[in-house]
């Protein structure tokens, strides 16, 4: 690992790892709580299922949804044939000025992803150098980097150990 000396990062960094503690501990709250939940639902659901329903409520229910569906359906008619009389409204520079726009964007998007396509080829370019560079200094066989960023003129390099890692996901240390 290539140690840096900066108490603002260091400080940064503490109050990050103190904020996922406490948000893993609510988590963990949470999850009991869930736990919790389910088994109140479960008894529910089996004392729900020995409850007698009288048939008329079921009918009636059935004739209902079947109303719902014939009215959702109309209604789906009506907002169709309504926003076509809208849309009458709109003069045709309004549209062509929207179109416009919207062609705009889509040209920015098409840019950025172009931009976004070089950052790539870059990245790609510039992480075997690092890795040349770099490689040499780790000290463990485990040790890779983790992030190389520019700073004052140099590029500092931060590294972890996938030994570490391992360790930690499976032992919970």
């Amino acid at each position: 690992m290539i140690t840096l000396e900066n108490k603002k990062l260091y400080d940064y960094i503490v109050m990050k790892d103190e904020l996922v503690t406490e948000g893993r501990a609510i988590s963990g709250e949470i999850d009991k709580l869930e736990v919790m939940i389910k088994r109140f639902e479960e008894k529910e659901k089996r004392l729900t299922k020995k409850a007698k329903v009288p048939k008329e409520l079921t009918d009636r229910g059935d004739e209902i949804v079947k109303q719902m569906q014939s009215i959702d359906k109309e209604m789906g008619e009506i907002i169709k044939k309504i926003n076509v009389e809208k849309l009458k409204a709109v003069p045709a520079e309004m549209k062509k000025e929207h179109l416009d726009l919207m062609k705009q964007r889509e040209k920015k998007e098409r840019d950025r992803n172009k931009i976004a396509l070089k950052v790539q080829k870059i990245k790609d370019k510039l992480i075997p150098i690092v890795q040349k560079s770099v490689k040499p200094m780790l000290k463990d066989r485990f040790d890779d980097i983790e992030t190389a960023k520019a700073k004052d003129g140099k590029v500092v390099i931060t590294t972890f150990n996938h030994l570490d890692d391992f360790k930690k996901t499976f032992t919970g240390r």
